[in-house]
C-alpha cells in the first residue's frame, strides 16, 4: 500500500484538495505526530528539488511551478514553525524554522541547507558564506547552503530582502523566488516576493542584474534605480522607475504605502506589527491611499491616521487583534 504520508503530500502538490482544507494540511504537516516519517518524505522530495537545480540547470528551471504558499503555527513560548512550499515539476520543498534558530536540511545528494525565518515585526542582517550581506524583512524566509559549491551561488527567498552581493565574476549570485529569479555578480538590490501578493519585484540600487520571469521566457537587464515588476497572475513584467526612498524605507524601519487599498495596507501592517486584523470586507472600499509613517510610529498612531484619512472606519485594538468596522457597522468577521 502506498505510503499515506507521501500520498497526502502528493495530493497537496497536485492541488487535489478543496481550498478549505489548505490550513488543515499545513497544521497536519507541522504537528508532532509521525514527525520522523514526514521528515523522511520531505527530505526525499528535497533531493528531487536539489537535483533539478544543479543538473540540466536552465532546462529544469523552465518547469518551475509557482510557490503555493506559507503556513505558520504557534507553539509554546511563541515558537513558530514555518512552512515553505515549492512546486518544481512533481517535487516539493518544505522546510521548518523557528523564531530564533536556523535548521539544516540534511541529505546525501546536496550540501546542508540553512534557513532564516524572520518573524512578525522583526528584521535581521545575516552574512552568507561568500560574504554577501542580506537584510531580511519580517515574515520572510531565506534558504541558502552552508557552503556555496558549483558554478553559481544560489539562494531561495520567500518574502523580502535587500542584498549586497560580494563580487565574484566566476560565480554569479542567483536569488530565486517562484517563477522569478535575479542574477548578479556584485551589486546591491532589493527583492520583494511575498506569496500572498500578486506582484514580485526586483529593484536595482547599484551595479547590474539580470531578471528572468515567466519560466525564463521574459528577461530584463536592469540599470540602477530601475525596478522589474512581475505579475504572477498575468505573467507579464514591466520596468518601472520607483522612488528609491520608498523601496528601501522598510530597511530604515519606515512604512510607506503607495496607491494601496485598505486590504493591502492591513496585510502589510500585519508584517510590521504583531496584530491580526479582523473585519468585514463590506467595510472596506476599493479606494487607494498614499501614506508614510516614521520608524517609531505605534500601531495606535498608524490606525488613528488611517481612520482619519479614510473618514469611514472605526478601529479597536483588543489583545493581539485589531477590529475594523465601517462607521456605524456592528458585526465583524475574521478575514
Amino acid at each position: 500500500m502506498k505510503n499515506y504520508i507521501r500520498d497526502v503530500i502528493d495530493r497537496y502538490i497536485n492541488h487535489d484538495y478543496p481550498k478549505e482544507v489548505d490550513q488543515d494540511f499545513r497544521t497536519w504537516l507541522t504537528d508532532e505526530e509521525r514527525a520522523d516519517e514526514k521528515d523522511h518524505e520531505l527530505n526525499q522530495l528535497w533531493e528531487a528539488t536539489e537535483s533539478a537545480t544543479t543538473s540540466g540547470y536552465r532546462h529544469s528551471l523552465e518547469r518551475m511551478r509557482e510557490l503555493t504558499g506559507i503556513g505558520t503555527r504557534r507553539r509554546i513560548h511563541s515558537l513558530r514553525t514555518h512552512l515553505v512550499v515549492w512546486r518544481v515539476a512533481a517535487a516539493l520543498l518544505i522546510a521548518f524554522s523557528s523564531v530564533s534558530i536556523y535548521l539544516a536540511l540534511q541529505n546525501r545528494q546536496a550540501p546542508d541547507l540553512l534557513q532564516a525565518y524572520i518573524p512578525t515585526a522583526e528584521m535581521r542582517n545575516i552574512t552568507l558564506p561568500d560574504g554577501t550581506q542580506v537584510l531580511i524583512n519580517s515574515q520572510s524566509t531565506l534558504l541558502y547552503p552552508q557552503q556555496f559549491k558549483g558554478d553559481t551561488r544560489c539562494v531561495y527567498l520567500v518574502g523580502e530582502a535587500g542584498f549586497k552581493v560580494k563580487r565574484d565574476e566566476e560565480h554569479p549570485f542567483i536569488v530565486k523566488s517562484s517563477d522569478f529569479q535575479v542574477t548578479a555578480l556584485g551589486t546591491e538590490f532589493n527583492v520583494t516576493a511575498y506569496p500572498d501578493e500578486e506582484e514580485v519585484t526586483a529593484t536595482l540600487i547599484s551595479g547590474k542584474v539580470l531578471v528572468e520571469y515567466n519560466n525564463q521566457q521574459g528577461q530584463e537587464i536592469l540599470k540602477p534605480n530601475e525596478q522589474l515588476a512581475y505579475n504572477k497572475r498575468t505573467r507579464s513584467g514591466n520596468v518601472l522607475h520607483p522612488d528609491m526612498q520608498d523601496v528601501t524605507a522598510w530597511q530604515r524601519g519606515e512604512i510607506v504605502f503607495r496607491s494601496m487599498t485598505l486590504e493591502e495596507i492591513f496585510t502589510r501592517l500585519e508584517r510590521k506589527y504583531p496584530y491580526t486584523f479582523v473585519y468585514s470586507f463590506r467595510s472596506l472600499k476599493e479606494d487607494r491611499f498614499n501614506l508614510t509613517f516614521g520608524q517609531n510610529a505605534s500601531m495606535e498612531e498608524v490606525m488613528d491616521i488611517i481612520a482619519r484619512v479614510t473618514g469611514n472606519l472605526d478601529y479597536k485594538i483588543v489583545g493581539d487583534k485589531c477590529y475594523i468596522s465601517g462607521t456605524g457597522e456592528g458585526r465583524l468577521r475574521h478575514r
